[in-house]
């Protein structure tokens, strides 16, 4: 009887133990599992959900065999450096190569406008002169508008919507516009403390690949220092109107990496590369497969 329960015993160890070693097979090698850490890719996630990843591409042991390139509009975890320590999960919007620019909000590529995904957010002054009517407007949708920032003013109501809701409310009510803290008259009285970072505008920006070559000038000197310096080059600085690496001054620079221009869906209100710069392949951990 002995006998049988420690064979028993020993069989449900075997058993655990290879659970365990799967387990972290899977989780060395393949995929993993993050947390949401922030509101950034609202609505797409909502802060604490978590997310599947596969890195088997990318941070994996077997990612140094690999070719696979990032496809834009793929979501990824990833990091940036030591001075900025976590886990950051963003869209890819910007490969190797590509323009990127952004004009009130609105994101092109290569000078194409980019259809972007449902679950893209920003705000929006929702004008009236029946106020019933886009409460309504709004009431349909379902939102939870504390959740979207839901503010009435005098003339307009002030909200978040993602293109989903964009789409609802629209159609049932007489004007809407997109906010911009840079130009709208009425950012000193809406003033929410989170959109102090909102960018809806930025000039084209070539995103860099291995062995592309740039002039140096003041202009890119501002771009792409940051880059150098991080991920490429730490002695980069600039003094006055001459630029130095490796204590030399230099007038152009050929990047060792691949780049991406990764931005949150939370538009508005999202820190992204339109704050701390392009991302190099290298610092991808992997790529979203699944929520839940």
């Amino acid at each position: 009887m002995k006998s049988r329960s420690r064979r028993i015993l020993q069989k449900t160890g075997y058993v655990l133990l290879a659970i365990v070693l799967i387990l972290f097979t899977l989780r060395f090698f393949f995929i993993d599992i993050y947390r949401i850490p922030s509101e950034s890719m609202m609505n797409k996630f909502m802060t604490d959900d978590y997310i599947l990843i596969n890195k088997t591409f990318y941070s994996g042991y077997f990612s140094r065999f690999s070719t696979a390139s990032p496809q834009q509009g793929d979501i990824f975890v990833f990091t940036i450096n030591k001075d900025i320590p976590g886990f950051f999960v963003k869209r890819c919007v910007g490969l190797p190569g590509a323009v990127v620019a952004v004009k009130n909000g609105a994101v092109s590529i290569n000078g194409q406008a980019v259809k972007e995904p449902l679950s893209v957010r920003h705000y929006y002054k929702i004008w009236y002169n029946d106020y019933q009517q886009v409460k309504a407007a709004i009431d349909r949708t379902g939102m939870d508008k504390l959740q979207n920032g839901y503010r009435r003013f005098s003339q307009y109501v002030f909200l978040a919507l993602d293109n989903q809701q964009l789409a609802q409310v629209k159609s049932s009510v007489d004007s809407i516009s997109l906010w911009n803290r840079k130009t709208d008259p009425d950012s000193s009285s809406i003033h929410p403390p989170e959109l102090s970072v909102n960018i809806l505008d930025m000039p084209a920006l070539k995103v860099p690949f291995k062995g592309m070559k740039i002039s140096l000038d003041q202009q890119y000197a501002g771009i792409y220092g940051n880059t150098i310096r991080m991920y490429e080059d730490s002695s980069f600085h600039v003094e006055g109107k001459d630029i130095f690496i490796a204590g030399k001054q230099v007038e152009g620079y050929t990047f060792q990496k691949d780049y991406f221009f990764m931005m949150g869906d939370n538009r508005d209100i999202a820190i992204d590369s339109r704050h701390y710069g392009l991302i190099p392949k290298d610092h991808l951990v992997g790529k979203f497969i699944q929520q839940f």
